[in-house]
């Protein structure tokens, strides 16, 4: 077996381990929000879960920015590196740095954003990237 196939089989088991306690607490969350007999109620659970949910995802390849994204509450930045190297900057809004990061080969890194404010990233690839926001604790990576 070749050794390319090993690894992105291995990449591919970690990726799903990964996501099994996010799946895990939506699908708690969904059975919960389903399980309250009033209307508006449960309609409120539901608007609370998709909030929590939703995130900012940008991607690219080699150079570019990412839209402008606000943080109220401390989130969670993953950054996806598809091949050998990617550098970016978390930049504020006045356009100062906040936080240099890089990914060496292909794999996520993280950073918490702790500091309400609105941010954009500044991404130099070698390759394909990807980078999204999630909130701490609902995707199964601690922070403390």
């Amino acid at each position: 077996m070749s050794f390319r196939l090993v690894r992105g089989a291995l990449c591919a088991a970690a990726a799903l381990l990964l996501a099994v306690p996010a799946a895990a607490d939506l699908a708690d969350g969904l059975a919960g929000c389903a399980a309250i007999s009033a209307n508006q109620d449960r309609l409120a659970c539901f608007d609370r879960l998709a909030e929590q949910a939703t995130t900012d995802v940008f991607s690219g390849k080699g150079g570019g920015m990412t839209g402008a994204f606000t943080v109220e509450t401390p989130r969670l930045l993953h950054f996806e590196s598809s091949d050998v190297i990617m550098i970016a900057t978390l930049l504020r809004a006045d356009g100062s740095v906040a936080q240099n990061l890089h990914q060496a080969g292909r794999g996520v890194g993280r950073h918490l954003i702790a500091i309400p404010g609105e941010y954009r990233l500044q991404v130099d690839a070698s390759g394909a990237w990807r980078v999204w926001l999630s909130t701490p604790g609902q995707d199964g990576v601690r922070t403390d």
